[in-house]
């Protein structure tokens, strides 16, 4: 191969690897912004629906738990939040446990996130600067919850894509981690008394 031959070889050698890395920078533009568009329109839909009936969500458990499961779940990915928070004990766990686990944790959480959510009650919502991870289909969406009369609180939700849906996996909130706070806690539980009394407690805090 001449010179000039290999000059051109080498001249598209690098278009190409330019046209790819652009082409991967905007697609992974693309997914902070739809995974952003998501996320925001859920939270904000939710926190502005309690600020409007928060009287009947404060005395009405199932009305609240209704709601949660109607608005949230669809961008909710438990399967994905069980198995980072059993960690090491998802690995030994057999199918059967790793089902009834994700299930009993799925509720408490339900429960929970009604909970915190009314705190937000009426809040104002903004964006952050959402940024794409290093996997595709991977981004932390950045978010500012401003409670009323309140001071501002950073909310920020690890989403991936699943199916061609957007869902959270963790979140984050006034720096609080939710899996790394309920992992700590799981595993001293389950490293003490196994899995099976994890899975029943949650079970019973249901009832």
């Amino acid at each position: 191969m001449n010179v000039f031959n290999l000059n051109k070889v080498v001249s598209l050698t690098v278009l190409v690897a330019s046209l790819f890395s652009a082409s991967t920078a905007m697609a992974k533009s693309n997914d902070a912004a739809d995974a952003q568009e998501i996320i925001m329109h859920v939270t904000t839909s939710v926190v502005n629906e309690l600020g409007k009936n928060k009287a009947r969500y404060q005395s009405d458990p199932k009305f609240l738990d209704s709601m949660i499961r109607r608005d949230m779940l669809p961008v909710i990915d438990f399967n994905g939040m069980a198995k980072l928070t059993l960690g090491k004990h998802w690995r030994k766990a057999s199918a059967s446990q790793r089902q009834r686990f994700t299930s009993a944790y799925r509720e408490m959480l339900i429960r929970s996130y009604g909970k915190i959510m009314l705190k937000y009650a009426g809040a104002s919502i903004r964006s952050g600067n959402s940024v794409a991870g290093k996997r595709a289909g991977y981004v932390k969406v950045r978010t500012v919850v401003t409670p009323r009369g309140g001071t501002p609180v950073a909310a920020n939700y690890d989403v991936r894509k699943l199916s061609g849906k957007w869902k959270a996996y963790n979140v984050q909130v006034g720096g609080v981690n939710l899996i790394t706070n309920f992992r700590t806690n799981f595993t001293r539980e389950v490293s003490a008394k196994g899995i099976e009394a994890l899975i029943a407690r949650l079970n019973k805090t249901k009832k």
